[in-house]
């Protein structure tokens, strides 16, 4: 575990550095040819007559172009957003560069990194018109104090415009995805809140309906009347609790889960109560954290199988196995078969099937069966 999370982080550093190597490589080269450029063309930077104007235009530009694109952190979006006034100022400095020095339009190019920002932050028509519209003005800057317009200019720019804009509309249409994955978790979790209650409601109910039906058989065949009012309240008891769980169920479904091992221990416990049965608990592996789903199907079919063995094999002893392995978890509820006869209880005995349906819900599997004289429910699920 820990070479894979080196590894990983190895790998990110790496990246990053790549990233970092590429980019500035970029800029730097962009950057210094911008500058070589301008100190080999007339009139250059200088401290008398045009240069003057090519100095104080270049600083105010570069001011505008790294202000801008620096721009200002975003609290909400925990990012930084480029300053949309500064940006667009560093083009009308740009012209002013191309007036004083016609036969160089390079702050032009300087500037695309900021046409860029812009166009990523434009609606799809008004990025079009802002490109077309800048595109036409430094065509006609370029035939009023030029040789004219600079093809490869006016491609690079609408090629910019367009790719600022695409990307834009792909962004939109990935918070889109977004916002549909978002609904469909909210469903997704509705649904696990329905299937939630429906288990405790199935859990609770059955139970309840063994112990009356108990308490039935003892008061109409004369039997001990202690005994039937025990069953009694014990049916009662099982109805609080599952209008407690009920109103527990959306806090557990958002991960308020308690550790499988205690429940399961409960559970035994709760076996040996209602039965007189022993129900032997036996955890074996290195005990982790289960993800919330991932513990609750734990829970649920172990709470599930056992509730079968007292419904359909009175007298049965019980054994709970929790394994903890490398990549996944085990659990394994068997019994030694009935020695009573079994209660005839309506029902649409559909235990199995949410169990199953549970596991596979998070890529899990659940194999039922006879074992010998009784029957075994393994439960896998992976926790990686």
């Amino acid at each position: 575990m820990d070479e894979s999370v080196n590894c990983g982080g190895a790998a990110r550093r790496f990246d990053r550095a790549a990233r970092l190597l590429v980019v500035g490589g970029l800029i730097g080269w962009g950057v210094g040819s911008y500058v070589y450029r301008l100190f080999t063309t007339d009139p250059a930077p200088g401290l008398h007559g045009a240069g003057i104007a090519v100095l104080l235009l270049n600083i105010a530009l570069f001011a505008l172009l790294i202000c801008g694109l620096r721009g200002r952190r975003d609290a909400a979006a925990g990012a930084r957003r480029p300053l949309i006034p500064c940006l667009v100022a560093a083009f009308p400095v740009a012209a002013a560069l191309f007036v004083v020095n016609p036969d160089y339009d390079g702050a032009f190019y300087l500037c695309m990194p900021a046409l860029w920002a812009l166009s990523m932050r434009m609606p799809l028509y008004w990025g079009l018109a802002s490109g077309a519209l800048l595109a036409a003005a430094v065509a006609a800057l370029g035939h009023l104090v030029g040789d004219g317009a600079d093809l490869g200019l006016l491609i690079a720019f609408t090629g910019i415009v367009l790719g600022g804009v695409a990307t834009r509309q792909g962004m939109a249409a990935q918070q889109a995805v977004r916002r549909a994955e978002a609904a469909n978790a909210v469903l997704a979790e509705r649904s696990r809140i329905a299937r939630e209650i429906h288990d405790i409601l199935a859990h609770s109910l059955s139970a309840q309906v063994v112990h009356l039906e108990g308490a039935r058989l003892l008061l109409s065949r004369d039997g001990d009347r202690v005994q039937a009012l025990d069953r009694v309240e014990r049916a009662r008891d099982l109805a609080r609790t599952g209008l407690e769980e009920t109103r527990r169920a959306l806090a557990t479904l958002r991960g308020d889960v308690p550790e499988p091992r205690e429940v399961i221990a409960e559970l035994a416990e709760d076996f040996y109560v209602s039965t007189g049965r022993p129900c032997d608990v036996q955890v074996t592996g290195a005990v982790r954290e289960l993800s919330p789903q991932a513990g609750l199907t734990v829970v649920r079919t172990a709470q599930e199988a056992l509730t079968n063995v007292r419904k359909h094999a009175p007298g049965a002893r019980a054994h709970v196995s929790l394994r903890y392995l490398k990549d996944i978890v085990e659990l394994e509820v068997t019994d030694t078969g009935g020695t009573e006869p079994g209660l005839h209880l309506g029902g649409g005995g559909y235990g199995l099937v949410g169990m199953r349906e549970r596991a596979e819900l998070i890529d899990g599997t659940l194999e039922t069966g006879p074992d010998g004289p009784g029957f075994r429910v393994a439960l896998r699920l992976p926790v990686g």
